[in-house]
């Protein structure tokens, strides 16, 4: 078994990409966990990965589509994810998320943000077929971002105008720079997201406009 660290700024087509990768390598995920992923050797292609955004389902609903998966034969790993969410110890709150999913705890939603998805390597793995799906799919991931934008924009307005009492004025300040230089690369990348989602969006109706 290998372990290997990787970050992805992408989590959707950027993991799904390095697994593709890696199974042409003849490595076959077999876990997860907050930092690793760990892998085994197996035939060169032998696999196929797709990765799904389920951080908007009820523990209900999670359910069902897993035992949907199981029915249809793809296997599936819970991968952690760290966007979008404020924690209240082992609660957490997702305001774009579904109703019965707003509210996320340690034993039902929390650490199961995204589900990687293997099967045979028999065709191309798509999990959403048509235009309508794939668009409410990007829809549905590009509400945290839009959700941390709001309150990184929040967080900026604070850190700006609040008062540094017990520190001297040189010190404030310089914690208050550091804090909207940090703040502001945080909402830039958002941004950037928020346009990668919006033109995918934007050009996914335009092919459908010309399909119809």
């Amino acid at each position: 078994m290998i372990r290997k660290f990787k970050f992805f700024f992408n989590p959707i087509d950027g993991l799904t990409k390095w697994l593709n990768k890696m199974s042409d390598k003849g490595y076959r995920l077999i876990k997860v966990d907050n930092t690793f992923f760990y892998f085994e050797e197996c035939e060169r292609g032998k696999y196929r990965y797709a990765v799904d955004y389920v951080a908007n389902r009820s523990y209900e609903s999670l359910n069902d589509y897993e035992r949907f998966l199981k029915g249809s034969n793809i296997r599936y790993i819970e991968k952690p994810g760290s966007v979008g969410k404020i924690s209240f110890g082992n609660i957490r709150w997702r305001p774009y998320a579904d109703k019965g999913g707003k509210l996320a705890t340690s034993k039902g939603m929390i650490k199961k943000e995204f589900l990687i998805l293997e099967k045979g390597n028999d065709g191309p793995f798509e999990i959403y077929t048509n235009i309508k799906d794939q668009i409410n799919a990007l829809e549905i991931m590009r509400k945290p971002t839009i959700s941390m934008l709001i309150f990184i924009g929040v967080m900026m307005i604070v850190v700006n105008f609040g008062s540094q009492s017990g520190s001297s004025f040189l010190n404030a300040e310089t914690n208050k720079l550091i804090s909207l230089i940090v703040l502001g690369i945080a909402e830039i990348l958002l941004v950037i997201n928020l346009l990668r989602f919006n033109l995918k969006i934007r050009k996914l109706k335009k092919d459908s406009n010309i399909n119809e």
